[in-house]
């Protein structure tokens, strides 16, 4: 999973028997991108399809109470992740960019998909995080104390909120895949 130019680089240094800091850098680059990704589409991923069907089976004010404390956690992994997705992807770039400066091109459209897509992500993910979830939280203070069934309109934010943390689940690995086809170019 190297692209072609650094590949190049990896050659001649194993001819000459030498680890350059820059491979040791790229190196584990990748690997934080890619902890980075798992991070956050895992996140994604585990809320969907373990937590949110989990709460349906609990009482409405502690479901309620679990989607809430699951949504912050979620939203601290996330931005840890984008931060750095962002930084390895930058640092990513330049040394490819370096093995191989003239892009085909094939790969800058590629490039310009995948960070198109990266984009929508993140915007998706300040929609949920500053419109969305504030209003969730302010509903929740307002929540009495018993309470037997969902309001609507903390539902109906709810749903929205996942709206968007599904159009990320969507979009999350078209951007791995081109990523993948990044890398083979």
């Amino acid at each position: 999973m190297i692209c072609k130019g650094f590949r190049r680089v990896l050659a001649d240094n194993q001819r000459t028997r030498q680890t350059t800091p820059v491979i040791i850098w790229y190196s584990i680059s990748l690997m934080v991108h890619l902890i980075a990704l798992g991070l956050w589409l895992g996140g994604i991923v585990f809320f969907l399809v373990v937590l949110e069907p989990a709460v349906h089976e609990l009482d409405p004010k502690l479901a309620i109470q679990t989607l809430n404390q699951g949504r912050i956690g979620l939203e601290k992994i996330s931005w840890i992740a984008i931060g750095l997705l962002v930084v390895t992807g930058m640092f990513n770039l330049i040394v490819h960019a370096q093995a191989a400066p003239v892009a085909p091109d094939a790969w800058g459209i590629l490039l310009s998909a995948k960070l198109l897509i990266f984009a929508a992500m993140v915007v998706h993910h300040c929609l949920q995080v500053f419109k969305h979830a504030p209003v969730i939280s302010g509903l929740i203070r307002q929540l009495p104390q018993r309470l037997t069934a969902w309001p609507e309109p903390l539902l109906s934010y709810w749903r929205r909120w996942f709206l968007l943390l599904k159009i990320n689940a969507a979009l999350g690995p078209i951007a791995v895949l081109l990523g993948v086809a990044l890398m083979n170019n």
